[in-house]
């Protein structure tokens, strides 16, 4: 997870392997779940963040 360059508090989940990704924290599943719920966030459409965990997000909705 890192954050967008000149956005500030804005949040970029990543693969753990992703290149975009600028040596941030590692998360688990579940907090990079929470950290994408937060207001602005989003998921990295380069690496497999978005094709795993907005699925999972989408599962969730409505369930809480």
């Amino acid at each position: 997870m890192c954050p967008v360059p000149g956005r500030r508090g804005r949040t970029v989940v990543h693969d753990a392997a992703c290149r975009q990704a600028a040596g941030g924290r590692e998360l688990s599943t579940l907090q990079a779940l929470d950290a994408l719920m937060r207001d602005g966030a989003r998921a990295c459409a380069e690496c497999d963040a978005t094709a795993v965990l907005v699925p999972a997000l989408e599962l969730g909705e409505g369930r809480g």
